[in-house]
């Protein structure tokens, strides 16, 4: 896939500038939906704050990331994160480092590929997972009347997936739907919700 380059600008910014809070929304089900010690992939990780709470956690965790800045900062975040981070862009995911993971978060991803992209990428998630494995993802809907031409008002590429179609194409797959919860946001603007899947 190639990233737009509205994208790319908006997360070279972000790498910088972008605030965060100390731990992301979907980092509170971590616990809950995967095994203890389990080996995780946070794919899109971006400047590494949920394999941070994920090694906290007592997990194996690991993070691929397409932009440059996004990685060179988590990387320079913390020393923990030196040999976890790596490039790999959606959705040719590959096996980064080595596969065979137990449980893989995708956290505010999904929204930049588009529909035609889904299919190739839980493919993806499917190939990188052991046969038990389990997906955590963070997945938000954009008021639509503030998407022009696919993009949104910073200029990323974004689309709307819902999750019940979500739910469907991973069902195909063999993972079955063990919950939906909305997240709490100060905006207006996006849902978000955290959908849990396992492959039994």
């Amino acid at each position: 896939m190639t990233i737009a380059p509205g994208t790319t600008a908006f997360y070279d910014d972000w790498a910088v500038n972008g605030q965060e809070a100390g731990r992301s929304a979907v980092s509170r089900r971590f616990e809950s939906a995967f095994p203890p010690g389990a080996r995780v992939l946070d794919v899109g990780c971006g400047k590494g704050r949920d394999v941070l709470a994920l090694l906290e956690m007592g997990f194996d965790a690991y993070g691929v990331e397409p932009n440059d800045a996004m990685r060179a900062a988590a990387l320079a975040r913390d020393p923990r994160l030196s040999g976890r981070i790596g490039a790999a862009t959606l959705p040719a995911l590959g096996r980064p480092f080595g596969g065979s993971f137990d449980a893989l978060v995708c956290c505010a991803v999904l929204m930049h590929l588009a529909p035609g992209d889904l299919a190739p990428t839980f493919d993806a998630f499917a190939a990188v997972l052991r046969p038990a494995g389990r997906l955590l993802l963070a997945l938000p809907e954009m008021r639509a009347e503030l998407l022009v031409d696919g993009h949104d008002p910073d200029g990323r590429q974004f689309a709307n997936h819902a999750p019940d179609a979500v739910g469907r194409m991973l069902a195909e797959r063999g993972f079955a739907q063990r919950g939906l919860w909305d997240i709490e946001v100060a905006s207006t603007d996006t849902r978000w919700r955290v959908l849990r899947f396992d492959r039994d």
